[in-house]
C-alpha cells in the first residue's frame, strides 16, 4: 500500500513539473528587465542596420540581429531581414540571435536555407 501511495504521489508530481515545463516554453529565452521601485523602467531604444544588438539591446522589427566574427570574437549586428525571394533562416540561438541568415520580413516568402 506504501508503495502504491509513492508510486502515485511520484507520478502527480512529475506530472506537475512536466506541465509547468511545457507550459512556459516560449520559442526561446529573452532577458527579464526588472524594475525597481521608484525608478522609470527605460527600455533600449531599437537598433538600427549596421548597429551592434544583443538579447539586452534589439534590433528595429525590419531588422535581425546576426551574428558574425570581428577578428577572433563574436559580434551581432542588426541587418535587414531577408526580402521576396531571398535566402533567409528561420533558427535563431538564445535571444533571438541569428547565425547565418535572417529570418523573412514578410513571412514564408523566402527562401529558407537549411545547414
Amino acid at each position: 500500500m506504501k508503495t502504491d501511495f509513492a508510486a502515485l504521489a511520484l507520478i502527480f508530481v512529475v506530472a506537475s513539473l512536466l506541465a509547468d515545463v511545457i507550459s512556459s516554453q516560449d520559442g526561446g529565452q529573452r532577458p527579464v528587465l526588472p524594475d525597481f521601485p521608484g525608478v522609470p523602467t527605460r527600455r533600449p531604444t531599437p537598433g538600427r542596420e549596421g548597429q551592434p544588438c544583443n538579447s539586452y539591446a534589439p534590433c528595429r522589427s525590419d531588422l535581425c540581429c546576426l551574428k558574425s566574427s570581428r577578428g577572433n570574437r563574436p559580434y551581432a549586428t542588426c541587418q535587414p531581414k531577408a526580402r521576396y525571394g531571398k535566402p533567409c533562416s528561420e533558427d535563431a540561438i538564445k535571444g533571438g540571435i541569428y547565425t547565418l541568415r535572417c529570418p523573412c520580413l514578410t513571412g514564408d516568402l523566402c527562401v529558407p536555407v537549411r545547414v
